[in-house]
């Protein structure tokens, strides 16, 4: 799973959910999205946060329409909440 910080045509930011193939956060200012990523509680996760931003790479086409789904929604879809490479499958010990 990946997380993807786009600019959105409107100046506010995105994250982009490669898990889910769709927006879980529209509409943020740089310091909701810093909140956001603080909160994993990993100064790494803030790093990158504040990298990705910096690049301003915009929504792809498309993106604008994903996300103007989610405000008709009124709310953007969530990621389930078991980890990432839970599978289900158990390692045998050796």
């Amino acid at each position: 799973m990946a997380w993807r910080i786009e600019k959105q045509s409107n100046g506010r930011y995105a994250i982009y959910s490669t898990r889910l193939q769709d927006y879980i956060v529209i509409d943020a200012d740089a310091a909701e999205i810093e909140r956001i990523y603080a909160d994993k509680g990993v100064k790494v996760y803030l790093a990158s946060a504040r990298a990705q931003m910096a690049k301003e790479i915009a929504v792809p086409e498309g993106g604008e329409a994903l996300i103007d789904e989610s405000r008709r929604r009124g709310e953007t879809p969530k990621e389930p909440p078991e980890k990432i490479g839970a599978t289900g499958f158990k390692m045998e010990s050796s």
